[in-house]
């Protein structure tokens, strides 16, 4: 999936490759922490304050330090599991009635499981239904405007806690009790004080 403008013309600018960038990120890291991971990204120079770039930047940054976490490694798991967080549109998460980055969690388990529709795959098919939900309760219970990077921040601790808890795997983390958002400034609609991160 592309989100690339190209043109010959000067006053057009090209517009970088994120799902590419994320994906070489995902595929090179061996950071066991996913907010390292999607911190990394979202850091970069002029990656978007909102939109369907933190979609796979969910999914590849949760499957790659699970699988540094397991010492399991799989190109092909994170790239599939990319590209089904990808195919959610943007706006998805205002007008669909869930929340795209709570669905990128619940996909990383149906694809380190393998998950069918087949009733041999039910109790995995649930664990990833049960993230979901509980990615998308943590989303629900927020106030205030729409923030990806808050999400992006949620999901990833939910998803650590509950891989831990459900599947024996211990991911790292980052020390979330001092931890400060330091892309507030960019976002025109950031819900400051309202939002645990937000830098007093």
């Amino acid at each position: 999936m592309m989100f690339q403008q190209e043109s010959d013309s000067p006053t057009l600018r090209v517009l970088p490759d994120w799902p590419a960038r994320i994906r070489e990120l995902c595929l090179q890291t061996r950071s066991r922490d996913p907010w390292t991971v999607a911190l990394e990204a979202m850091s970069w120079e002029g990656f978007p304050v909102a939109g369907q770039a933190h979609h796979g930047l969910v999914a590849g940054a949760l499957m790659a330090a699970y699988q540094n976490s397991t010492e399991k490694y799989d190109k092909k798991a994170i790239t599939s599991a990319m590209h089904r967080a990808e195919t959610l549109p943007a706006g998805f998460c205002a007008g669909f009635g869930a929340d795209a980055g709570a669905i990128a969690a619940g996909i990383v388990i149906s694809v380190i499981y393998g998950n069918t529709a087949r009733s041999e795959h039910s109790a995995t098919r649930r664990l990833a239904h049960q993230l979901t939900a509980h990615c998308l309760l943590a989303i629900a219970n927020n106030t205030g405007n729409r923030c990806c990077k808050r999400t992006v921040f949620q999901v990833l601790e939910t998803a650590t806690n509950f891989i831990e808890a459900t599947m024996g795997v211990t991911l790292d983390r980052m020390s979330l009790a001092h931890f400060r958002c330091t892309f507030a400034v960019k976002n025109d609609l950031c819900n400051q004080e309202a939002c645990r991160s937000y830098p007093i």
